[in-house]
């Protein structure tokens, strides 16, 4: 004779499992830039490779959140005061995040000294956030619900 579990015990378990779960998940996601962050919607497909020097940086690049889980391009290269926009391309929700205090690991954000963080949430397929990024230096973001599965990007700003 199989047991069932007593009546309300599924649903008890999924609410003590998975609301506490989501709720984690929108309470790191933000809702926007931080207060005094210049926004733009520049939209130039560009990547990087070698090395990031003032010739070879551009003044705008699109990061895409993708469906692999993966910001392509994962580095690219900017000329400081140009823009950098993200378009989520998926149809997962992504973030992109460059606040350390939010990261899981450590080494997956990382600022310029003066240059202050953002914490967005991409939530479906076409959401797009663009940022004016002014100090030079590398940047280090991730996607909150995907760094442990290494959704992790750098940005090198150059004067």
């Amino acid at each position: 004779m199989r047991m069932r579990p007593p009546v309300g015990a599924t649903s008890r378990w999924l609410a003590r499992c998975t609301l506490p779960t989501l709720a984690l998940l929108v309470a790191a996601c933000g809702s926007g830039p931080i207060p005094g962050q210049s926004t733009t919607t520049t939209t130039t497909t560009s990547s990087s490779g070698g090395g990031c020097t003032a010739a070879t940086a551009k003044t705008s690049i699109t990061i895409d959140a993708t469906t692999s889980l993966k910001f392509a391009p994962a580095t690219a290269c900017l000329k400081a005061g140009g823009t950098v926009t993200w378009v989520n391309t998926s149809s997962l929700p992504h973030t992109t995040t460059d606040e350390p205090s939010l990261a899981a690991n450590k080494a997956d954000a990382a600022l310029p000294a003066g240059a202050t963080g953002w914490n967005q949430l991409l939530p479906h397929a076409g959401s797009k956030f663009s940022l004016t990024l002014k100090t030079p230096g590398t940047y280090k973001y991730f996607c909150i619900p995907h760094e442990l599965l290494g959704m992790v990007g750098q940005i090198t700003v150059v004067s």
